[in-house]
């Protein structure tokens, strides 16, 4: 099996989550932080290198995956290549240990990898890097190691695994941007997670554009602001066209799979995968708003749950006998009435999302929606 279209989506992900990091953990008023890719054909999807560089001239560059002494002969260049002072902080940000010591990679061995450039496709890290140094390397070799020199010098190496990276985030996010939730500690991971998409939705439209993604701390704090004002202990709002998305992936494989009780329920109502998919992403949308709750409103939860039953059973009462064993009309009959809840967000998403969730294996059978009879 071909593994490398997830080694690289994994690859993005610790990228993104180690930018995220820098600028929370060093945000400030006069800082910049920026996003860039440092490209290279030549390499294997799991060796690409990404960039973070800050204002007071911090440049950090994240790896995840093997680094191999060829890896971070690329890493050496990437700085020359960024005109970056040796006399600044250079950081290395990898998820693993490198293949060999640090000391092992000598001056020479970086000046050997660039010469070689010449002869290699001109999209090429070491290319680049010969084409752009080649009058001193050729005229003043003892000079241009002496720069390669400094950065091994000043270089400092973090190690850090994907689990870390979410430890930190997370303490960071919550010490700093959650003392407000007094009561519902999933709140915290929630408004963490809606921070972090929509990070990613700025580094997604200047990818899309080509061009580094660039954080000011004006832009940093109004992102914050806005996930604070979102979400908190008495205030859960979701943007439901991003909740969609983001449950739809989910949604396909449980109907795909067909091993839940709600996907055949749904699929009593309509044969059609599209329908099923769709409810399935309402119950999910449903329960990413449950789990906020129900740890410090049980009771609550319970009760606007049992009066979802109850509409349920009313809507049956309310067909008559031919339409009632039909699960169609009890279906659109059942989701069409509101719960008449304070606690659950207006709308008919989080309504139907109810619904369906009560058709679900886990429920008890007092409580159970059933949109007909099938052979379990």
């Amino acid at each position: 099996m071909n593994n490398a279209g997830i080694t690289t989506q994994y690859g993005f992900l610790f990228q993104r989550k180690a930018f995220i990091l820098f600028a929370l953990e060093n945000a400030g008023t006069k800082q910049t932080f920026t996003f860039e890719g440092r490209d290279d054909i030549e390499i294997s999807a799991d060796e690409s290198i990404y960039s973070v560089k800050s204002a007071d001239a911090s440049y950090i560059q994240v790896k995840s995956g093997t680094i191999s002494e060829s890896c971070f002969c690329k890493v050496i260049c990437n700085w020359l290549l960024f005109d970056k002072e040796s006399s600044g902080t250079v950081t290395l940000f990898a998820e693993n240990q490198l293949d060999t010591l640090v000391s092992n990679i000598t001056k020479d061995i970086i000046f050997d990898y660039i010469i070689q450039g010449k002869e290699k496709k001109r999209s090429s890290i070491a290319w680049k890097t010969y084409n752009k140094f080649q009058n001193p390397i050729e005229t003043d070799r003892e000079a241009f190691l002496g720069i390669i020199e400094k950065f091994l010098q000043i270089i400092n190496i973090h190690i850090c695994s994907m689990d870390e990276l979410d430890s930190r985030l997370e303490k960071v996010f919550f010490e700093n941007y959650c003392r407000d939730i007094t009561e519902y500690q999933l709140a915290k991971s929630k408004r963490l997670e809606r921070f972090i998409s929509y990070m990613n939705q700025e580094i997604d439209n200047a990818l899309k554009a080509q061009r580094p993604c660039t954080l000011l701390f004006a832009d940093l704090m109004k992102m914050i602001m806005t996930v604070c004002d979102e979400i908190s202990d008495h205030r859960y709002i979701a943007k439901i066209p991003e909740l969609k998305k983001r449950a739809k992936s989910e949604a396909t494989q449980l109907v795909k799979d067909n091993a839940i009780r709600e996907v055949r329920q749904l699929y009593l109502v309509d044969k059609h995968d599209e329908f099923v998919i769709d409810g399935i992403v309402h119950e999910l949308i449903y329960k990413d708003f449950r789990d906020v709750y129900i740890s410090q409103k049980e009771v609550e939860i319970i009760n606007l749950e049992q009066n979802a039953y109850e509409n349920y059973m009313n809507a049956k009462f309310s067909l008559d006998e031919s339409e009632s064993s039909n699960p169609k009309k009890v279906y659109q009959r059942t989701v069409e009435m509101p719960i008449g809840d304070s606690l659950i967000p207006d709308g008919p998403v989080y309504r139907k999302g109810c619904y369906i969730f009560l058709t679900g294996d886990d429920i008890t059978e007092d409580s159970q929606i059933s949109w007909g009879d099938y052979d379990e």
